[in-house]
Order: C-alpha cells, then structure tokens, then sequence
C-alpha cells in the first residue's frame, strides 16, 4: 500500500478547491482562474540546534524582460516570512531605489540574514 503524503493531499485537495473559488469569482465577479506555470523555484533550509523551528528561504521571483531576482527570508515556527533580503544571481543583496531600479546594498546576503535569524532567536 502507498503511503500518500501530506504534500499529497495539498496537491489533490488543490484541484477542488481552485475550481470552487473560480466558480463563486466567477459568479460574483465575473472572472475567472487560469492555471498558468511560474519559474519560480524554492531553496529552503530547516535549523537544526534551536528550539523553535525556523527555515531560510529562497524563493525565485520572475522580473519583466526575462530577468530573475532572489529573495532570502525566514519562515517561523508560525508560518510568517522574514524577508532578509533581495539577491541577483551573484547573490548580492540589492535594495529597490526610489526610481524603481535594483541596487547593490552595502551589507552582504549573509549579514542580513544572520541579523534575521539573531531576530527571531532572541
């Protein structure tokens, strides 16, 4: 007998629940769901030696013109992201300017996230 997994059920649960909410968005505004794929892909290390559970993430975010940004967080034990920062592909943390452009910061990814996780374990 398999042993079905609870990632599993979220998958299999997925399909009726998106056709629900599509259904009453659908009635009541007049839209409707598309399943479309995303680039997006997901890094994501647990914390051994603490109490707490905590996981640094990295999750892929799409830009237009084909260009990717990286953005390293902390998921707590209670579920809520801690966004350490923004990264490019040469994992350089970056800050959005006024005008709208991504720049390098002057402390590093891994400052950042270690200021992070000393945040939450304190």
């Amino acid at each position: 007998m398999k042993k079905i997994t609870s990632s599993e059920y979220f998958r299999a649960g997925s399909e009726s629940f998106f056709a629900h909410i599509d259904a009453l968005l659908s009635h009541q505004a007049g839209v409707q769901l598309s399943s479309v794929s995303s680039p997006q892909s997901v890094a994501c290390y647990q914390v051994k030696g603490v109490s707490s559970n905590l996981q640094l993430r990295l999750v892929l975010i799409p830009l237009t013109g084909g260009e990717v940004l990286g953005r390293l967080s902390w998921l707590d034990w209670r579920g809520i992201d801690h966004i350490c920062c923004y990264v490019n592909e040469a994992f350089d943390s970056l800050v959005m300017a006024s005008d709208g452009i991504w720049k390098k910061q002057k402390k590093s990814a891994e400052v950042l996230c270690i200021q992070g996780f000393e945040t939450l374990v304190a």
